[in-house]
């Protein structure tokens, strides 16, 4: 008999039912959406502030002899950490003091700082350097010069410069680009890292290493304790606020994700819990007429609770599929790669949506229950 009444009110209230489904499917859609975006986000919005720069440093530990790290070493420190931070990127450099000096007039040269780079590397870690001109290219000679040093000495991408390390003879390299980055490298000189190696008589070493990780402080410490733990000597630290800042803004990011999904979805069942309401009470007489041919309050909660349920779950599948629709609309938008939905969401989805209208039918719920049959059948 419950099965019967259910048809019945559905086929002679289907507009109200499409109604509150429609509220359940925008619930279930913001639900999915969400979900299915926090699988992939965080990685994806990782990848993006990578454009800070390194968030972890790696120095010899104090007391190091000597105070150089082992370059094979540093070069294999992703795979060390790949199951703490996968996608780690890493830049070796060695770091010692020389002279630079225009190829045309060496009278005019100053001491600086020399950077031994592995350009590639180094420019994949901080993509947000500004380079008047272009990097080196793999394998071929050439320089970087800060931006501050380059104006001192009058120095412009193509000129050459006459660079010396040390005791070691100076040598002319030709200038790729002039670099600004507002920061130390804006008084260095940047060379490749074998030119210097070679220069310093430190072949083989380098001063310390700068590395990119997904995933913030968190990982960025879990990372640093797996490489103090596998390379005795050495000490990795990250660097916190850049670490800090990448933590924030995806907490930041997940607290809004959660507050706009629960605003919806208290929205949606306000609208649900008013339609369920609504059609309760233009179907007083027919609940008053059950009542009086031996339905029980069994009888009516299994009627309610299974066109709620009905409802929730039909509304949950419609919102599974705009929500990983909307899901790869905004990746694609945002980050241009889709994000695709996971089976893990379904029953997360499903469960949100039956909570959802069973939250809802409690009001409804109790005035069906307390519809006497008498009063019902007169019209009052």
């Amino acid at each position: 008999m419950s099965a019967r009444f259910l048809l019945r009110s559905l086929r002679l209230r289907h507009s109200s039912f499409l109604l509150a489904l429609l509220a359940v499917t925008v619930g279930a859609t913001v639900a999915a959406t969400m979900l299915d975006l926090k699988a992939d986000l965080r990685q994806k919005m990782s990848r993006e502030l990578r454009r800070y720069g390194p968030n972890l440093l790696v120095t010899p530990a104090p007391g190091s002899d000597p105070p150089t790290l082992e370059e094979a070493r540093v070069r294999a420190i992703p795979a060390l950490v790949s199951s703490e931070a996968p996608g780690a990127a890493v830049s070796p450099l060695l770091l010692a003091a020389g002279r630079i000096s225009r190829e045309t007039d060496a009278r005019t040269g100053t001491e600086a700082v020399m950077a031994g780079v592995d350009f590639e590397a180094l420019s994949r870690l901080n993509p947000s350097w500004r380079i008047e001109g272009s990097w080196p290219r793999p394998g071929e000679p050439g320089c970087v010069v800060g931006a501050s040093l380059a104006a001192l000495l009058g120095i412009r991408p193509g000129d050459r410069a006459s660079l010396s390390v040390a005791a070691s003879p100076p040598e002319s390299l030709p200038v790729s680009g002039v670099l600004s980055t507002g920061e130390s490298e804006d008084d260095q000189v940047l060379a490749p890292l074998g030119f210097l190696q070679e220069r310093s008589g430190l072949a083989g070493r380098v001063s310390l290493a700068a590395l990119s990780l997904d995933g913030g402080p968190a990982a960025a410490l879990r990372a640093a304790a797996a490489i103090e733990r596998a390379l005795p000597g050495v000490s990795a630290r990250p660097l916190w606020q850049v670490a800090a800042a990448q933590g924030a803004l995806l907490g930041k990011i997940d607290r809004l994700m959660l507050f706009l999904t629960l605003v919806v979805l208290l929205l949606c069942g306000l609208c649900v819990m008013t339609t369920l309401l609504s059609i309760v009470l233009e179907r007083e007489g027919e609940i008053g007429l059950m009542r009086s041919i031996g339905a029980g309050d069994g009888e009516i909660l299994v009627m309610f609770l299974g066109e709620v349920s009905l409802l929730g779950i039909l509304g949950g599948i419609a919102g599974l599929g705009l929500g990983a629709a909307a899901a790869r609309l905004v990746g694609s938008r945002l980050f241009g790669a889709a994000i695709e939905a996971r089976a893990g969401v379904i029953p997360i989805v499903l469960a949100v949506s039956l909570l959802l209208c069973w939250s809802a039918v409690l009001l409804p719920l109790r005035r069906a229950l307390a519809v006497q049959p008498a009063a019902a059948l007169r019209g009052e």
